[in-house]
């Protein structure tokens, strides 16, 4: 690989060696018979998902609370009565274009119990950090031994839709497990983040509706958000981007729920990086940190974004339009793969 390097310090001339699967050389300057040539980074976490939400029709008469609000909402209906290997299909089928998207690895908060969370043994090309949901927002004990049985964690939706002592059990349950605990917060309406940090989240989805106190005291205690810009705007929501980036939040992005949002960060970058110019930050550096090392942050990988000697590969070749790489990759790169992923020991190899 030969191009333009991430580092650190930006991008920097260079080519990456590899073999088997590792990274064998780093260093300065091109070189000739490159398998691909172009803007050479790590590839990127997509930070909140629902891919099995490909099976389910929109329907835009609906508000946000009767197309996704656990039990009874149209994708819980739709998913209830959807084949498992229907299922299966949309989530190898996603797993798959995230991977040829640049995308190796995405949160899930997978709805269907211990069943649902089993499905994503399908997803075999970009790697599942799964999540698992009760069937109904209600503590059973037995229930989330199963799930942390086959999950990183947990990921029940709102705090408005759970008992609150219930909430709380179950957070207590999770983390005596040694696992991911990650909440929906204040999507729809502001919810007390006091009450929310008191049940001690890794952490929180969307923030839409967050004030400005709130943002500060994620900052304070280092409580990573993820924001899913586009999946909001659909439901009329406006996240605060640019209060948050003004505050130092940790911001991950997320594209949600597949049935409105193709799982393609890409796609996201562009949206959040014209969302943020309309909300006033003219810069672009802090949208490609959202995509990768914030993303790592969520599920708990290093967040360190060197391409080194000796390391496994993880990193993906995108083709470079001879202009300023931030903006070629943030604002010029939706609609196109890039021209070589490979991570997990997989390789995908696009075209010109």
């Amino acid at each position: 690989m030969s191009g333009k390097v991430l580092t650190d310090e930006g991008f920097r001339d260079g080519h990456v060696g590899f073999e088997d699967g590792m990274v064998m050389e780093v260093g300065n300057g091109r070189v000739s018979g490159s398998v691909a040539d172009g803007l050479i980074l790590p590839t990127f976490v997509n930070a909140h998902t629902h891919i099995a939400d490909f099976v389910v029709p929109v329907d835009l008469s609906l508000t946000l609370a009767e197309v996704v609000a656990p039990p009874d909402g149209l994708k819980y209906r739709v998913l209830a009565q959807t084949p498992e290997e229907r299922q299966r299909e949309a989530i190898a089928h996603l797993s798959e274009t995230m991977f040829r998207r640049g995308i190796s690895a995405f949160s899930d908060f997978r709805e269907g119990g211990v069943a649902g969370a089993r499905l994503m043994t399908s997803a075999t090309w970009a790697r599942p950090f799964v999540l698992g949901k009760p069937r109904r927002p209600h503590y059973d004990r037995e229930e989330i031994d199963q799930l942390l049985a086959v999950t990183e964690g947990i990921g029940p939706s709102a705090l408005s839709d759970w008992d609150y002592e219930e909430l709380r059990q179950l957070s207590d349950h999770v983390r005596s497990r040694g696992k991911v605990f990650a909440l929906h917060c204040s999507e729809r309406v502001r919810e007390d983040l006091d009450k929310v940090l008191d049940l001690r989240p890794s952490y929180l989805v969307h923030m839409t509706q967050a004030s400005d106190a709130d943002l500060e005291v994620c900052a304070q205690l280092d409580m990573p958000v993820v924001v899913c810009a586009r999946s909001n705007l659909f439901f009329g929501m406006n996240p605060p981007l640019a209060r948050m980036v003004e505050k130092d939040v940790i911001v991950a992005l997320g594209t949600d729920n597949a049935m409105i949002s193709m799982p393609d960060l890409f796609v996201e970058m562009e949206f959040v990086g014209r969302l943020l110019r309309q909300q006033g930050v003219g810069r672009l550096d802090c949208v490609l940190r959202m995509a990768t090392s914030n993303g790592r942050k969520i599920i708990n990988q290093s967040p360190l974004i060197e391409i080194e000697p000796d390391m496994p590969c993880d990193f993906m070749v995108v083709r470079s339009k001879y202009g300023d790489p931030l903006t070629d990759l943030i604002l010029r790169t939706a609609g196109e793969e890039p021209l070589f992923v490979c991570a997990d020991g997989k390789t995908w190899k696009g075209t010109r």
